[in-house]
């Protein structure tokens, strides 16, 4: 087992908790877990479980770890926060605040999960999951929301409505900062590809970063996911590639403020993602991500790690100093490299 006096003490380690049961998470053995491995704690929240979450933020507060709030909203208001539902999300952002100021239980940050709507990024993951046969029916009702989701964005009402999202968005990290609350925001890859003052990919996606002036920006980039829902177009090595190329671009894109989130080793929202085939190739995802000069990684998250234990395998792979990566450039990669900057270069004269 790796102890926190042996790990890098200048990279933070944080960890995803939305698929563990609040009873699960604080059982003593999973508090001395998050303990031992000085990891910080990224609990999701609910609207139907706003009651159960200060006494969970207080017992993981009393045993000396950080704990930031996820909030999430229902499925069928897109989960996640967007121009779509800006209103909603700020609305449970504050409510999630009244709730753990009354129980005397406040959070050491807010995470914002900055993510096109939750029923869009399914009909995505249907397309691309290699696991689910394609039926005609599947394959239309994909082709149908994916063709809603592309063209939504290009309509003139878009445009207006990403404005606003930006600015209620933007007005609610500032409410938290005047608790002095840490804010961070969870985000796409394609988001790092934005030059500064630049927000093309941000309102195609409906999720506003730069104008929220977040403390911390982790893009997601889950190898599992790159790999798995490619169709067989990208291999391990090439999402070896892509999660180093990535990992340079967050870095140089969001500097001292840059995260990166790696996974998954268990699955999330739908149920069925990709995840790791060993603690191996999290431990060499973890180098790769340390090597871009990253100092904050976040894990997904610690219900796979609980679940596909022992634990201390997964936790040794994520916060272990002793790996150095050698990642090899491939062709697919130097391709798609080469057609995301086309492509951001291509929607920025729209």
């Amino acid at each position: 087992m790796t102890t926190p006096s042996s790990s890098h003490r200048n990279i933070t380690h944080r960890i995803y908790v939305e698929t563990l049961p609040y009873d699960a998470l604080v059982r003593p053995s999973t508090v001395a877990l998050l303990r031992c491995y000085a990891l910080d704690v990224v609990v999701a929240v609910r609207p139907w479980q706003m009651r159960e979450l200060p006494p969970v933020v207080r017992i993981l507060r009393d045993a000396g770890l950080r704990v930031s709030v996820w909030p999430m909203l229902a499925d069928d208001d897109g989960r996640w926060a967007n121009a779509r539902n800006a209103t909603a999300f700020a609305t449970m952002v504050r409510a999630v605040c009244h709730a753990l100021d009354a129980e005397k239980s406040p959070a050491s940050e807010i995470l914002f999960d900055l993510e096109p709507p939750f029923g869009e990024a399914q009909a995505l993951t249907v397309a691309t999951d290699s696991k689910r046969p394609l039926t005609v029916s599947r394959v239309r009702s994909s082709v149908v929301a994916l063709a809603e989701g592309a063209i939504a964005p290009l309509r003139p009402s878009a445009r207006r409505s990403f404005e606003r999202a930006k600015a209620i968005l933007a007005n609610t990290v500032r409410e938290l900062g005047d608790r002095d609350m840490r804010v961070s925001s969870a985000v796409w890859p394609l988001v790092a590809l934005d030059r500064p003052a630049h927000d093309t990919w941000q309102s195609l996606l409906g999720t506003p970063v730069d104008a929220l002036v977040m403390d911390r920006v982790s893009v997601m980039l889950y190898t599992t996911i790159f790999e798995g829902w490619s169709r067989g177009t990208v291999r391990r090595r090439d999402a070896l590639a892509l999660l180093a190329a990535a990992c340079d671009r967050t870095v140089r894109r969001f500097g001292a403020r840059a995260g990166i989130s790696l996974g998954c080793v268990g699955t999330g929202a739908f149920e069925d993602e990709p995840v790791y085939r060993s603690p191996e190739e999290l431990a060499v995802d973890a180098a790769v991500a340390r090597a871009s000069g990253c100092t904050e990684l976040s894990l997904f998250d610690l219900g796979g790690v609980l679940s596909r234990g022992p634990a201390e395998a997964w936790l040794d792979a994520f916060t272990s100093p002793n790996l150095e990566p050698v990642v090899l450039q491939t062709a697919r990669v130097f391709a798609a490299r080469r057609m995301a900057r086309m492509a951001t270069w291509a929607l920025a004269l729209r």
